[in-house]
């Protein structure tokens, strides 16, 4: 679920399928911070949805770990939210 969904991030048409579920800002929020990274846009889904899940703190897995239970699609609604987090001022 959530760990094959991760592992294929990397894959630009995988990245970009999850791109087209996110809110159009996010997406495009996206595509800028990967712009100006230099970097391809599956490369930056990667690596963001990576750092979060080797640096989140115990509260924000508690507010991803609820999300997921209550969506159909927890691995899907786990990668949207931790982008969104991603480019979104907290």
């Amino acid at each position: 679920m959530l760990g094959d969904l991760i592992a294929q991030l990397g894959c630009p048409d995988v990245a970009n399928s999850v791109i087209m579920t996110l809110d159009a800002d996010v997406a495009r929020r996206i595509e800028d911070r990967a712009s100006a990274a230099s970097v391809p846009v599956a490369e930056f889904v990667s690596g963001a949805v990576r750092e979060f899940l080797e640096s989140a703190d115990d509260d924000l897995w508690f507010q991803l770990l609820t999300i997921m239970r209550k969506s159909e699609d927890p691995g899907l609604a786990a990668v949207k939210t931790i982008l969104t987090w991603v480019v979104t001022e907290r």
